[in-house]
Order: C-alpha cells, then structure tokens, then sequence
C-alpha cells in the first residue's frame, strides 16, 4: 500500500490536473460574476462619489483661496487707505494748531497794543492834568510872589492875565 499513496502525493505543482483546473476556473468565474453583481457595483459607485467629493472639495478650497486673498487685498486697501486718512488728519490738526497759535499770538499783541496804548494815553491825560494843576499853582504863587515884591497895588485880574502871558512863555516841555 506504500506504493499507492506515494504517487498522489508525489504530484508536483507543475503537473496539470484538468478537473482541478475546471473546478478553479469555474470557481474563479462565479466569483467574479458575484463581485461584478454586488461588490463592483458598489465599489465603483462609492470611488465615483469619491472622487466627486475631492473635485468639489478641490474647486471650493480654491473659491475659499480666492476670497481670502480678495478679503486680504480689501484689508490691505482699507488699511492703507485709513493710514492715508490718519496721515492727513495729523497734517489738518498741525495746520489748526498752527493756524490757531498765529491767532492767539496776534490777539494777544493786539491787546498789548492796546493796553500800551491805553496806558499812554492815560499817562498822557495825567500829564496834561498835572501840567494844568502845576500852571495854576505856578500862577498862585506867582501872584503871591508879585503881591510881594510889588509893593504897588495891582488887582488880582492884572496879576493873573500877567502870570498867564508869562506861562505861555515859558516852553511846552
């Protein structure tokens, strides 16, 4: 009985057993008409839907790019055009503060010129006062130093019109 077994399992892998082959081609066959009925379908459905989701993915990450770098080129105008609209801000501010220091300064010498005038004017006034009361009282004495020296009688109209023609002699200084 040694003999018998040995040859069936002396088979090598090459040789070729034409029932085992039928079988394996049939069983490859069925297996591929149950894959192509139930798994293909399926399988290529779900790479299709896949792929569809990638290319939509794909064309929305390029929308989303392309309004990020409209929303950044916005940005970027608006900020240079607030830093345009801060520059000229600071260049109107300067030119207020500058307009209004030049203001202030000539108000502020017109009413020294005014007080200066003022005071002048009053001094002036005062002056005039004092050089009136001084001739009235250089007049008194004056008659008072006539009466004196004069031993003659001269009415007091004589001695003032004599006073006052000898003060409009004397210098206006």
């Amino acid at each position: 009985m040694n003999a018998l077994v040995t040859p069936v399992l002396a088979a090598g892998l090459l040789d070729l057993n034409p029932g085992l082959t039928l079988w394996t081609g049939l069983t490859f066959l069925a297996l591929i008409l149950v894959l192509a009925k139930f798994a293909f379908g399926p399988i290529v459905r779900m790479l299709d839907e896949r792929e569809r989701t990638i290319r939509e993915a794909i064309e929305q990450a390029k929308e989303e790019r392309a309004e990020a770098e409209k929303m950044v080129a916005e940005t970027r105008e608006s900020l240079h055009k607030a830093q345009r609209e801060a520059a000229e801000l600071a260049k109107r501010s300067q030119a207020e503060v500058e307009s209004l220091r030049q203001e202030l300064t000539a108000r502020a010498r017109k009413e020294a010129d005014e007080l200066v005038a003022s005071a002048r004017a009053q001094i002036q006034e005062e002056r005039s006062k004092a050089v009136v009361e001084l001739r009235g009282q250089v007049a008194d004495m004056a008659i008072e130093v006539a009466r004196r020296l004069i031993p003659q009688a001269v009415d007091e109209r004589t001695h003032r019109s004599l006073v006052e023609e000898y003060v409009k002699q004397l210098p206006k200084a």
